[in-house]
């Protein structure tokens, strides 16, 4: 398992601040000999006393407990695999990574975006091959072109052969010849707008993806939103039913299809409230989170996803949820129970309480029946950093409807482990998956399905290594 860098980024940040190592221990209310372990990453640290420490040394908790440096290490780890990059025989390899991050960020996180832009740099090259290659309409634009330019040779080599040609005749072959090019050259600027309308789309980032990125980047919007909840549950008269409560709460109650059960009559209406009674201060929220003049697109899913943490945040109380998780050992069938049998909300509340109360740290991932991804939430370093799950192994794809959910021990492509659960929703037109580190599991009910032999997770068939996979689609493309 990797080590975590967040020893050294305290050092770092001592050093750089100036303060003696005695001087820092004494603040926060430890021996020099305990912290000088906390440095060495000697002794883990967490809680109450990392939070000391960092307010002494002005970073915020990301940046301390090792979550935002995370991606950074993959992205640097990618980067030293490089053909280009990567040791050859009889060189050294890269130093840690670790390292790097702590003693030099700034040089750390260009070095991953310089790395990242190539790499988008080169998938566009190769989407232009492709495109030159196989792309319809841009065949038959090219055909249209040659058709012009071998009309408007034919029509130019008349004319200068030097043949004996009347002036009406002459002036009728000018003519052909204008009409040709004129076509040829709106075949020309159609080509040209397609090419950059295909950029433009390149390059466009995805709103989703922004907005759950811009979400995970926000740490303090959770314990807002809890706040938030917690108000809300105290002016609901919800001594006998939350769900008349909420009813009597909410200004336009959504109407629920008589087949539909108590858990799905009480997520429609707790988004329904949300949204309505606290509109203004969803909006105050995610609003800094957008920052971008015109980006209504990016302004409203962050609107929409946080509405949805409110309303899960009231119908699951942070405080009486955290008990329960850690009675029953963060067992989702169990807590589900609990909860009307809504599997999904226990998942989402994991992953956004994640680190509190003793909840794992994790992440939710909602799929449809197509394997489209829909929603991540919580902690996405845990996730593939592509905004898709192509590899049928996921339990997200393979999970059977039921309270209990399949428990998968995976292994990605760069060694790393993880556990996920896997839950259909009722009907299979959906599902929700829940990923954690092996660490984590090891303090749930889920810790001996994690000491299992990890299942090879890859991307998409085509281009996956993993040749004796059961559950291949196609064959790969690459040896």
């Amino acid at each position: 398992m990797q080590r975590t860098i967040t020893g050294l980024r305290i050092r770092e940040r001592r050093r750089e601040m100036g303060i003696k190592q005695i001087d820092l221990a004494a603040r926060v209310g430890v021996s020099a000999s305990y912290l000088n372990l906390i440095e060495r990453n000697r002794r883990a640290v967490a809680g109450a006393l990392l939070a000391r420490i960092g307010r002494e040394l002005n970073l915020r908790m990301e940046e301390l407990d090792g979550s935002a440096e995370r991606r950074l290490r993959e992205a640097l780890e990618e980067l030293a695999a490089e053909p280009g990059v990567a040791a050859g025989e009889g060189e050294a390899r890269p130093g840690p990574a670790d390292e790097f991050i702590a003693r030099h960020p700034g040089w750390a996180r260009a070095a991953a975006f310089a790395h990242r832009r190539w790499r988008e740099a080169a998938a566009e090259a190769e989407a232009m091959a492709d495109r030159l290659a196989h792309d319809p309409a841009l065949a038959a634009s090219v055909h249209a072109m040659r058709t012009e330019i071998a009309a408007l040779r034919s029509t130019a080599e008349i004319l200068a052969e030097g043949r004996e040609i009347s002036v009406p005749q002459r002036r009728r072959f000018e003519t052909i010849m204008f009409e040709q090019s004129s076509r040829l050259a709106g075949s020309v600027a159609g080509l040209a707008a397609y090419f950059d309308e295909a950029a433009e789309n390149r390059l466009r980032p995805a709103p989703k993806g922004q907005a759950e990125e811009a979400l995970a980047d926000a740490p303090e919007i959770g314990p807002r939103i809890e706040a938030m909840a917690e108000a809300a549950r105290a002016t609901l008269d919800a001594s006998g039913d939350l769900e008349a409560a909420l009813r009597r709460a909410t200004p336009r109650p959504p109407e629920a299809p008589p087949e539909a059960g108590r858990a799905a009559r009480l997520a429609a209406l707790a988004l329904a409230h949300a949204r309505q009674a606290h509109r203004r201060a969803l909006f105050d929220l995610a609003e800094p989170l957008s920052p971008e003049a015109g980006a209504d697109d990016l302004l409203a899913l962050i609107e929409a996803e946080l509405a949805q943490r409110l309303a899960d945040a009231i119908l699951a109380p942070a405080a009486a949820f955290l008990a329960l998780g850690a009675r029953l050992g963060w067992e989702i069938g169990a807590l589900s129970r609990a909860f009307d049998g809504d599997g999904a909300l226990v998942m989402r509340r994991i992953a956004c309480l994640g680190g509190m109360g003793g909840a794992p740290r994790a992440a939710h991932l909602e799929a449809d029946a197509s394997g489209r991804v829909l929603a991540r939430r919580g902690a996405l370093d845990l996730l593939p950093r592509a905004r898709a799950l192509d590899c049928p192994v996921w339990p997200v794809h393979r999970a059977a409807p039921g309270p209990a959910p399949l428990a998968l021990p995976l292994r990605l492509a760069d060694g790393s482990r993880l556990l996920a659960l896997g839950l259909a929703r009722e009907g299979r037109m959906a599902g929700d998956m829940l990923a954690m580190t092996v660490e984590s599991a090891a303090g749930t009910a889920y810790a001996a399905a994690s000491d299992a032999e990890p299942e090879p997770v890859g991307p998409e068939c085509r281009i996956c290594p993993h040749a004796s996979c059961q559950w291949r689609r196609e064959p790969a493309a690459v040896g």
